[in-house]
């Protein structure tokens, strides 16, 4: 669920500033257009969906001996003037401890809930699209992946049907079954 906190836009500066202060460790934000969003804690049962992608990937890092940098939930990444947090996050250089990390992903996966609000969702995907980062928006409500792959049309992906990330790490592949196992 994301709540808007904020109606004036902001600078990425004030932003960092905001969320590093002690009052807000426990928080999590994220700046999309000058706007600042504060993340709403979601569902055990679409937590656990990150969780899933995230193991499947680190498997195939390990049997194909390629690094594996993958963060959920917590972790942000600047990319531009905006600050996303996505609920996974793959990318192939190293983990930075610098808030938000400087370097951005090249695979975001953004589980959907009900409370989301397509403007929200359409508003961050368009920052994502930009930067040229794949992007799998999961709605755990209809068993369903989208997938914004840059240079491409978006595709739509249901069970019975498999995922795949070539662009990002070569015969990599997961059903959308897998995605949604508890």
């Amino acid at each position: 669920m994301v709540l808007q906190t904020q109606a004036k836009p902001i600078t990425f500066e004030e932003f960092r500033d905001y969320v590093l202060q002690p009052d807000n460790a426990e928080r999590s934000f994220e700046l999309i257009n000058g706007e600042m969003i504060e993340k709403m804690p979601g569902t055990t049962l679409n937590s656990a969906i990150p969780v899933n992608i995230a193991f499947h990937t680190r498997l195939h890092c390990r049997d194909k001996g390629i690094p594996c940098y993958i963060s959920t939930g917590d972790g942000a990444y600047r990319i531009g003037n905006n600050v996303v947090a996505p609920d996974m996050a793959y990318k192939q250089s190293p983990m930075s401890d610098e808030y938000p990390d400087p370097i951005a992903p090249v695979w975001a996966v953004e589980v959907i809930s009900t409370n989301d609000k397509a403007y929200d969702i359409r508003k961050k995907r368009q920052v994502y699209q930009e930067a040229g980062i794949l992007l799998w928006e999961i709605y755990p409500e209809l068993l369903s992946v989208d997938v914004y792959a840059p240079g491409q049309s978006p595709n739509t992906f249901q069970i019975g049907e498999m995922l795949t990330v070539e662009n990002v790490l070569s015969d990599f592949a997961i059903s959308v079954k897998a995605i949604f196992e508890n």
